[in-house]
């Protein structure tokens, strides 16, 4: 695991309106909570797109998208670096930070070669400390995937956050993915709060999500948003709702939203829309 040092994001970001923005489309939290309501947290998902597909303009884009929605934590997928060259994490973290985010914390994993260029992975950014790291490999399908998921801790307490990538090619292998993924998030705490992010590449209604279903895993879209199909992929006239974040029975879903809705000067951020959701411990 690394720390990453940055500079604070301004708290009044999380709450600015969401109209579909470009800049990522931070949304309103909710009614205004008292002193004993526990704090929101606010996860946010994202599909990087590797370093391809003009990945120099697309990272402004991402890093203003990502400092508008003021996440406690990110999910990333395809992170990529070339060997000896560029690094999509170093590069958004730097671009973060000039934007005023910091501290952050971070933790990552490759996957596989990806385009026979890059190293492909994981990552997890977070505004707060990261404990336990878990990385583990799930069964087998087209290429490599994993699934890295942390303990994090807030404000005295703590939750289990993890990203994935599932398989691209098969429902079979995806359905065992999803299933080993929940069970490694779940390892970190057995009764506290979890939340699992990425793309699953798999629409609702499916093996993936019949497999967190099956281990009382909440879809934050499907509670939040019933009969409105969400898609999520291609970005450009998205089809298909293949990124998701799950939660579990002790936190409850207040807000989602699709982020990177629109492009900036024609630029989408990336082939994905994100999602940014926040949730309210259950009591």
């Amino acid at each position: 695991m690394r720390r990453l040092s940055l500079a604070m994001l301004a708290a009044s970001a999380c709450t600015q309106a969401s109209s579909g923005d470009p800049d990522g489309g931070a949304v309103s939290d909710g009614a205004a909570v008292d002193a004993t309501t526990p704090a929101p947290l606010v996860v946010v998902t994202l599909n990087l797109r590797c370093l391809i597909d003009g990945w120099e303009a697309r990272l402004p884009v991402i890093a203003d998208g990502l400092a508008a929605a003021a996440p406690d934590v990110i999910g990333l997928e395809e992170v990529c670096l070339e060997p000896g060259g560029r690094d999509a994490l170093e590069a958004l973290v730097g671009a973060l930070a000039a934007r005023g985010v910091a501290p952050l914390a971070s933790t990552r994993t490759v996957t596989h070669r990806a385009w026979d260029a890059y190293d492909e992975g994981l990552a997890i950014l977070s505004r707060h400390p990261i404990g336990e790291v878990r990385v583990e490999s799930l069964p087998p399908g087209a290429i490599p995937r994993k699934v890295l998921a942390a303990r994090i801790d807030r404000a005295g307490d703590s939750f289990a956050f993890g990203t994935t990538h599932l398989d691209h090619q098969d429902a079979a292998v995806r359905a065992r993915q999803a299933a080993a993924a929940a069970t490694a998030v779940a390892r970190l705490t057995s009764t506290g709060p979890r939340v699992l992010v990425g793309d699953l590449n798999e629409g609702p209604g499916g093996g993936v999500s019949t497999a967190f279903e099956a281990n009382a895993w909440v879809d934050t879209w499907a509670a939040l948003h019933p009969g409105d199909a969400g898609p999520t992929f291609p970005s450009s006239s998205p089809t298909a709702r293949i990124d998701y974040v799950w939660v579990s029975s002790s936190l409850v879903p207040q807000a989602i939203e699709r982020t990177f809705t629109l492009p900036l000067a024609g630029v989408y951020a990336s082939d994905h829309l994100g999602l940014r959701a926040v949730l309210i411990p259950s009591q």
